[in-house]
């Protein structure tokens, strides 16, 4: 009997390490997974709490910004423009801002003859063609007010060294060119301030917080001369000219 009883002993004890062993191994998981789980929750009820707009790097929002920028307006038949301006920007919020700018072209370097206008020199002679009086406006300089909307903001990996933060602006308003305009009897001509709707779409590159690099383009549509061809004619003078340029704007 003792070695029976000494053999039920060792195997009741036996059990009862085997069953503690895996009650605690069972906590141990249970409490493992629980707490991983608590993790995971707390993860991603983060993430469905962020906004959108918590992924852009850089933000626009109520702050100024200065610019400057050149370009070319290649649009006009007689001559070639390269205006050179400034920018004073406002951005009510990421995606509405205002914008105020103007640019300058009248001078030796910035407006130059197309080929049109060196053929008909040739061939006329000074005398017998003269661009001031002959020709149609030519611009000395320009200024307009936009509203620019920023609908899309993304990310551009470039060739895996570097990504770049862009967004692509619209923009529409109002303005005024300077131009000098040739009379109806082309025996003279005359400096003039002509109205004019500006429309307009660019990209711009956040090279640091705090500097842009923009591609813009913009349009401008006005009343151009009253010439033979088109006197009395509100549509025919009406005149659109294409600009594009490359600019930097300082965010403060």
């Amino acid at each position: 009997m003792n070695s029976v009883a000494k053999k039920l002993s060792v195997t009741v004890a036996v059990m009862v390490a085997v069953w503690s062993v895996s009650m605690t191994a069972s906590y141990a998981e249970t409490d493992t997974d629980t707490s991983l789980d608590e993790e995971l929750e707390h993860y991603w009820a983060t993430e469905r709490d962020m906004r959108v707009i918590e992924d852009r790097l850089y933000e626009r929002g109520g702050r100024f910004g200065v610019g400057v920028f050149t370009g070319l307006l290649s649009s006009e038949p007689f001559f070639h423009y390269y205006p050179v301006g400034g920018r004073l920007t406002y951005n009510f919020s990421n995606s509405i801002g205002v914008e105020a700018g103007g640019s300058f072209m009248d001078a030796g370097a910035l407006t130059r003859d197309t080929e049109l206008t060196e053929f008909l020199r040739d061939q006329r002679g000074q005398a017998g063609f003269d661009p001031a009086k002959h020709a149609e406006d030519r611009f000395l300089w320009r200024a307009n007010a936009l509203v620019l909307w920023s609908p899309f903001y993304g990310k551009l990996a470039a060739l895996q060294q570097k990504l770049w933060h862009f967004d692509i602006n619209f923009g529409a308003g109002f303005g005024a060119v300077g131009v000098e305009r040739p009379e109806l009897s082309r025996e003279d001509a005359m400096e003039t301030t002509a109205v004019e709707f500006v429309v307009g779409a660019g990209v711009h590159f956040f090279l640091t917080d705090s500097i842009l690099m923009r591609f813009d383009g913009r349009g401008f549509l006005y009343q151009g001369a009253e010439l033979p061809t088109n006197e009395g004619s509100t549509f025919g003078r009406l005149k659109f000219p294409m600009e594009f340029n490359l600019g930097f704007t300082y965010l403060f």
